[in-house]
């Protein structure tokens, strides 16, 4: 049953759950054709993808789930939410489906679990699309307090300095670079966490899912498997979280990659430019449909 606060016209989408090892996932699958899946970051959850979704669900297979502790999913207590975890997660999550040969879509904290999949199984991911995102351990290069010393990685660094701050806050500062998002859709971010007042430290978001350092540099060790895979990256330069560092990193590793920079979008550049990229994400899938088809005719 879905809840109350949320708009069904801002998310007019049917919801479907899987009961993993873990707990209840809810996902959203609309659509037909080549299968593109969604992950989110923090503190968001599919609902972020919907402007998307309403676009490429008229030629694709839109799945986009909600990680345990986010949006409609259940917030198992005894959930260790560790990226680990959550990583493992989306894989049973895939298995369930049967998803092959698909398009990758990841936003944020998407990418480590998207590429956690995607390095172990990547005969499954024909094509990647990233929004500001990262997907390494940060931990040679800063010195953390013992408080602090397992959060690494830029959102690590931000969700430290503010484990006090309430969850309201949290989301009203994350998206303070969106100026004209709508208080109504800022709400479903705030609610979706749960109780608004509660402080970050008790959020999913905060609960070690910024994990450590170990198993960011396993990912980052193995990140060969994917270096060939056509990339394309979309990135807000806006971003007060992710900084332009990290684009210049992604654009060096990937050997095909295409970049579309936003210059006056932020981190959660979806909220404001879905119409765009919807097109650029089409466009791309399209021109890799008809790369492979030279490919195999020749």
């Amino acid at each position: 049953m879905k809840p109350s606060w949320l708009n069904i016209e801002e998310y007019p989408f049917e919801s479907k759950y899987i009961k993993l090892d873990a707990g209840i996932m809810h996902y959203i699958d609309e659509g037909e054709g080549s299968a593109i899946v969604m992950l989110h970051g923090t503190p968001s959850w599919s609902f972020l993808f919907r402007n998307l979704i309403k676009e490429l669900s008229k030629a694709y297979r839109c799945i986009a789930m909600d990680m345990l502790g986010f949006g409609l999913s259940e917030k198992p207590e005894n959930f260790s939410y560790k990226p680990r975890a959550h990583a493992a997660n989306f894989e049973q999550f895939m298995e369930h489906l049967h998803l092959k040969d698909i398009v990758l879509l990841v936003q944020d904290f998407g990418a480590p679990v998207g590429f956690a999949y995607a390095i172990k199984h990547p005969e499954n991911v024909k094509n990647i699309v990233m929004l500001n995102s990262w997907t390494w351990s940060l931990s040679k290069h800063q010195t953390f307090s013992k408080e602090s010393k397992y959060l690494v990685g830029p959102l690590g660094k931000f969700l430290h300095d503010r484990l006090n701050m309430s969850a309201r806050t949290l989301v009203n500062e994350l998206f303070g670079e969106e100026e004209k998002l709508p208080e109504a859709v800022r709400q479903h971010y705030v609610k979706a966490l749960g109780n608004p007042d509660d402080k970050v430290s008790k959020l999913a978001c905060a609960r070690e899912l910024v994990g450590i350092s170990k198993w960011y540099d396993e990912l980052w060790a193995q990140r060969k498997q994917i270096q060939e895979t056509p990339t394309l990256i979309l990135w807000g330069e806006r971003d007060k979280l992710i900084k332009i560092e990290a684009l210049q990193k992604w654009k060096r590793f990937f050997h095909e990659c295409y970049v579309i920079h936003f210059e006056n979008s932020g981190h959660f550049l979806l909220e404001d430019k879905a119409g765009e990229i919807a097109a650029y994400v089409g466009n791309f899938i399209k021109e890799e449909q008809k790369k492979r088809l030279l490919e195999f005719n020749q």
